[in-house]
């Protein structure tokens, strides 16, 4: 298959939802489409600015941050979703940036309040990757 062939199927994935770069490149390769169909596809994506892994990156720290994950579960997922190396450097220095122990208090009320064990609310804050102490 040729290059406008793997960029129209780019956009068509991209159009679904949000992808890395490599997300993107295993799904291509995955359709049948040659590596330099594929690297082609990305390169325009990346200069049409459809394809902003740093910009990814930053809405899923939020996302998930708003979802009451901790940094160790934010650094799993971002590497689980074929982030580059880089922009899970990226994402762990915007985390260093953000107070979890305020969110995770925040979640501790909220267990607490909604009838959970402390035993329970802190079970559940290490499962999303928070450190206890």
């Amino acid at each position: 298959m040729n290059d406008p062939d793997a960029y129209a199927a780019a956009v068509r994935l991209l159009s679904a939802s949000d992808k890395t770069p490599g997300e993107l490149s295993r799904r291509l390769s995955e359709k049948g489409f040659d590596a330099s169909a594929v690297s082609a596809a990305l390169a325009r994506l990346s200069a049409e600015g459809f394809l902003n892994e740093e910009r990814l990156a930053r809405r899923t720290v939020e996302k998930l941050y708003e979802k009451y994950y901790g940094p160790s579960y934010i650094e799993e997922y971002v590497k689980r979703k074929e982030f580059s190396e880089e922009a899970v450097r990226y994402v762990r220095s915007l985390c260093g940036g953000i107070d979890f122990n305020a969110k995770a208090k925040e979640f501790v009320r909220e267990q607490l309040a909604s009838g959970k064990t402390k035993a329970a609310a802190l079970s559940a804050l290490y499962r999303r990757g928070f450190e206890i102490e």
